[in-house]
């Protein structure tokens, strides 16, 4: 019952309820901002797949089949690099159970989750291909590693991960060249190049939907913005960087506090849900790995390693990455800086099972050449690890500020309101100085000093496990199960911190079941109201309920608000430029265009036009007396040649009426005529089709209040074309003829119709690729095992 899960179930309420009735995908969600395309809340996926069964089958026991998937993965990843099994299993349990995954399971995460529990498949099949002679088989796996990968769903993590492969085949080719083998590597790019094409097309229904969306979305940037439409603005994207310093958590996780909601944390991001923690153990492991390891391939995972972890600063580190979010594709698209510490925690994992790899080859050394062992390759990757936990055992209450930037002032300031009192006043400073001296700062320092002193006896007991190996006091057995002992105990145990059963829910209880926990006298009231409005229901502006960061009132009722990542862009650019302008905080112009006829909140609202009609427990509606229709007629167009002019002239102080102006972004201008007697009715309301009948004496102009969305909508008057025009910033508007009609708006994009075509053609053709690799396996196999016997 995670806090996004419960956001997208909520959310996702207009889609279901289609879904559910119809059978059809409504492609459209009518119930959160107003409208937007459902493919950003929850499309079925046109073909099923393997994943479709697994979670499907495994649904109430979630995250079980996830973790068995990514675990197995992990294994083989590590087995198909000759790792012993031992060894294999420990470099799971130190990646599959970084905190990170936990916490975002915790949050409702569950797409991003499943796109990391594909990331070791993908790179058994690019190890597969690019090393094995079975060159069909090891075509089909990484194919089918790379179509499930982008069916999890999330590109973010998708795209992070693609930097570690890239630069993995970046070192391979660098190797060809180096053994006079680039025609190998060629052939072997060639074979990725057209494995990753299978498993686009056979995932182009929902990515070719979410591309024809991006430069619509936040994502692809703001009209009236700086960034003009080039992606993520800087400062919001960077918004949640990692400290330099908070890279310790890395191995210390409580260094900085923990999470956000246990009261303690005092790093630089806004916030946070708990560290990404790497481990104590894993930490001694790749300190052998970095120092002792022969093998050149270290020098990938720990470039791409710390190469991530320099990204996952953000703005603490903007020489390098205010360069790639400008310049590097799609770099900007994506927000939380912190995020790719999970790709860190990847490559340093690998590292640490290369570091315990190197201590079999060391003690395997010293046996062959039956002397007496040197301790001295061990001294420098024990006397880091040991030495660190000792300074930050010992003093890391002095290392350490324990003040969160920025925090004396903003108390300074709450302490000053209460006092009718500057600020800067040397009391209040002094006052503010002692009380974090005195009550915020011990608690920190406790949990610091604690996880300090955990770390110091993990890493002693690593270490007395190596030499006791090295010494040949431990057998090989012994020594890797008690490193994965020490290791599961290091990483669950910090896991449950931050997820434990006291997160559970009972299985009776479904995620609907919980939001309708949540409905309030006032939601029903608004449900109520609605039923009796036949045509199609009014939309709610939830003003007490962080309307825009909230998708739970979206469940009960359409509303203006809503929670996603990813809104379109000029629907944002409302809500900061237009929404809460005028003199009584809210510009009623733009609630009378977007349909809304109520307003819950908690406080008195003293507007013009708004009425109460509910007001029990503290909650409060409101009825907007002046809302305007579904549809409706304007008096007069202006035309406009920029996003900026059309926003400027919607101000407040401009005297805006959207019932009788309509603002229009076109190069053309419209004429149209002045018509009391126009009017225009809704037959029918759904997300795929709008239907209506307008009736008028002279050619108008017509607004409904839907927003704008040319990839997929289509207008027709009387069943021919005609251009849906952008309206009054947000709005769509079209223009209709003096007389009688039937308008129909149509939404059938063309990037769900041919990307669910073409999705089904690359499934049936990974298929039965798969079966014919099989068959050749086996039958070479057979082969073999026959040549042998003779």
């Amino acid at each position: 019952m995670g806090h996004d899960t419960l956001q997208w179930r909520a959310g996702a309420e207009s889609i279901i309820q289609y879904r559910q009735k119809t059978g059809v995908e409504p492609l459209w969600a009518t119930n959160m901002f107003s409208g937007m395309p459902a493919y950003v809340v929850s499309v079925e996926k046109a073909v099923k797949n393997i994943d479709t069964l697994l979670f499907g089958i495994s649904r109430s026991i979630f995250p079980a089949m996830h973790y068995w998937i990514l675990l197995l993965g992990l294994y083989v990843f590590f087995l198909i690099q000759d790792i012993r099994p031992l060894a294999a299993s420990l470099g799971s349990v130190i990646i599959g159970f970084t905190t990170y995954i936990p916490i975002i399971i915790g949050a409702g995460h569950n797409t991003k989750f499943a796109a990391f529990v594909f990331v070791p498949w993908l790179f058994v099949g690019y190890w597969m291909l690019t090393r094995s002679k079975w060159r069909l088989l090891s075509f089909f796996v990484f194919t089918f590693a790379a179509t499930l990968e982008f069916r999890a769903g999330h590109p973010q993590m998708t795209y992070y991960f693609f930097y570690l492969l890239g630069f993995w085949w970046i070192y391979d080719g660098i190797r060809a060249y180096q053994t006079n083998e680039l025609k190998k590597w060629g052939i072997n790019t060639g074979f990725l190049a057209l494995a990753g094409v299978v498993a686009i097309i056979s995932n182009l229904q929902p990515y070719w939907s979410m591309m024809e969306y991006t430069p619509f979305s936040t994502r692809g940037g703001s009209a009236i913005a700086q960034n003009g439409g080039g992606g993520l603005n800087l400062e919001y994207a960077f918004s949640w960087s990692q400290g330099w310093g908070e890279l310790l958590t890395l191995i210390i996780p409580g260094l900085f506090g923990g999470a956000s909601s246990q009261g303690t944390y005092w790093g630089p991001k806004p916030g946070t849900s708990g560290p990404h923690y790497l481990g104590a153990i894993a930490f001694v492991l790749v300190l052998f790995g970095i120092i002792l390891y022969k093998k050149r391939r270290k020098y990938l995972f720990l470039g791409v390693g710390v190469l991530t972890m320099l990204f996952s600063l953000g703005y603490h580190f903007r020489l390098l990455n205010e360069l790639m979010f400008r310049y590097v594709p799609y770099f900007n698209k994506f927000r939380t800086p912190e995020m790719w510490l999970i790709v860190t925690v990847f490559c340093f994992g690998v590292l640490a099972v290369y570091g315990l790899n190197e201590i079999f080859a060391l003690t395997e050394n010293s046996l062959k050449k039956r002397s007496k062992q040197d301790l001295k390759p061990l001294y420098m990757p024990l006397g880091i690890a040991v030495g660190l936990g000792l300074i930050f055992a010992l003093g890391s209450g002095s290392l350490l500020s324990f003040e969160k930037p920025g925090e004396m002032q903003q108390i300074a300031q709450q302490v000053a309101q209460q006092n009718n009192v500057s600020p800067s006043n040397p009391q209040v400073q002094q006052r503010v100085r002692q009380y974090i001296n005195t009550r915020i700062k011990p608690e920190r320092k406790a949990k610091a000093k604690s996880d300090s002193i955990r770390y110091f006896v993990l890493v002693l007991l690593a270490s007395g496990l190596i030499l006791g190996f090295y010494k040949q006091k431990i057998g090989p057995g012994y020594f890797l199960l008690g490193l994965i002992i020490l290791a599961s105990y290091d990483m669950l145990s910090v896991d449950n911190r931050y997820m434990n059963e006291g997160a559970l829910a009972p299985e009776r209880i479904d995620l609907a079941d919980q939001i309708k926990q949540q409905e309030r006298p006032q939601d029903q009231f608004i449900v109520k109201q609605n039923a009796n409005h036949e045509a199609y229901p009014w939309r709610v502006f939830p003003l007490d309920q962080n309307p825009f960061n909230n998708a739970i009132p979206c469940y009960f009722y359409p509303s203006i608000g809503g929670y996603t990542g990813a809104k379109i862009s000029y629907y944002q650019d409302m809500v900061d430029e237009l929404l809460f302008t005028g003199n009584y905080g809210i510009n009623t112009q733009v609630l009378d265009m977007l349909n809304v006829k109520y307003i819950t909140a908690h406080r008195s609202l003293p507007i013009p036009g708004l009425k109460s009609v509910f007001n029990q427990q503290g909650g409060q509606v409101y009825e907007n007396t002046t809302v305007l229709p579904k549809a409706f007629f304007v008096d007069t167009v202006q035309t406009v040649t920029t996003p900026h002019d059309a926003v400027d002239l919607m101000k407040p102080q401009q005297g805006f009426d959207a019932s009788h102006k309509a603002i229009v972004e076109s190069d053309q201008p419209l004429q149209v005529q002045s018509d009391s007697t126009a009017g225009v009715r809704v037959s029918n309301y759904g997300p795929r089709n709008i239907s209506l009948s307008s009736q008028s004496s002279k050619k108008g102009f017509m607004v409904l209040s839907e927003i704008y969305y040319p990839p997929g909508w289509t207008a027709t008057v009387d069943g021919e074309p005609t251009e849906i025009y952008k309206t009054n910033y947000i709005l769509r508007g079209i223009e209709v003829p003096a007389g009688k009609h039937e308008i129909k708006f149509s939404f059938n994009p063309r990037s769900y119709v041919w990307g669910a075509r073409l999705a089904w053609v690359g499934s049936i053709f990974q298929w039965i690729l798969g079966l014919i690799a099989i068959g050749f396996y086996y039958k070479e196999r057979k082969g073999q095992q026959a040549d042998e016997t003779t």
